[in-house]
């Protein structure tokens, strides 16, 4: 071996002293930064937050605003739609606005629970907004009705007491005629003798 592999040689011994050295100097700071990791980990998933207010009539929030709340506060959402269930209450709701959640907004829960989001499609506003506007037509159909009907029995009362009015101008006219035909037979009588 000439004197360049000697250089060689102690110049690799030298990088691999040097390689050693940081790794010893490092050492410490890697496992506290594991530590860490682990300690922030355990505290993440014992960390308690509240689920938000979600939905409120004068507030309405859409599913995009309240996913993203939702994912802020580090919770999953799953998302589900009413379907079948049009309710006048819902007439005035906006598309894909968020009515529910399970659990309900304000409950405090673990980081990292799904927070099942449920809301309402434009169909079924629709369909909402058609059964109020068909109970409306039915109340005043029925109110109408009510009218007619009070209005007819007034009208049998009226017809009733005509009647019965007439009914006795003609039974009191029988009697002044019997009684005028007794007076003229009265007389009749006091004029022979």
């Amino acid at each position: 071996m000439g004197p360049k592999s000697n250089k060689n040689i102690s110049g690799v011994i030298g990088a691999i002293g040097a390689v050693g050295g940081l790794i010893t100097a490092i050492t410490p700071l890697v496992e506290k930064a594991i530590d860490n990791a682990q300690n922030n980990s355990v505290e993440k998933k014992d960390a308690k937050v509240d689920i938000p207010e979600l939905y409120r009539k004068d507030f309405p929030i859409d599913l995009e605003q309240a996913e993203e709340l939702l994912t802020e506060r580090g919770l999953k959402v799953s998302k589900s739609k009413i379907m079948s269930e049009a309710d006048p209450k819902y007439r005035h709701c906006e598309d894909t606005q968020v009515i529910d959640s399970n659990p309900k907004q304000g409950v405090m829960v673990k980081v990292g629970t799904t927070v099942c989001l449920r809301y309402i499609t434009a169909e079924v506003i629709e369909e909402s907004q058609k059964i109020f506007d068909d109970n409306i037509r039915i109340k005043q159909e029925a109110k109408e009705q009510k009218a007619i009907e009070k209005h007819e029995k007034k009208e049998r009362l009226k017809e009733g007491v005509s009647e019965t009015v007439n009914s006795a101008k003609s039974e009191i006219g029988k009697i002044f005629k019997k009684e005028r035909k007794n007076a003229e037979i009265e007389k009749g009588e006091e004029t022979d003798e």
